[in-house]
């Protein structure tokens, strides 16, 4: 396994999308045929089911790969800047001088 495959899962998870598995026709939830999902689209799947009353379809935590993206890509990490201002002034005016 490489860093290049741990990326693309995450990629494949982060952007998963149900109606790539299912859709609906005439009322009746449909699912696709697991032969013609992607390599990308069976990884974003968490588990499958028959709950007795249908098939049960789960995908992967999108969230939690969307922050595993971007913590690895840096996103989002500010530098501290330096809170020190500098002032200089060039001449005071006559007037504040009193």
């Amino acid at each position: 396994m490489t860093e290049a495959d741990i990326l693309q899962t995450l990629q494949a998870i982060a952007f998963s999308d149900y109606t790539d598995y299912i859709w609906i026709e005439d009322g009746q939830v449909r699912v696709k045929d697991s032969c013609l999902l992607t390599k990308d689209q069976r990884a974003a799947i968490a588990g499958i089911k028959d709950s007795g009353k249908g098939v049960e379809l789960k995908l992967h935590d999108k969230q939690k790969a969307l922050e595993l993206l971007v913590k690895y890509l840096g996103f989002f990490e500010r530098p501290e800047e330096e809170a020190t201002v500098r002032v200089e002034f060039s001449g005071i005016p006559e007037d504040w001088a009193e």
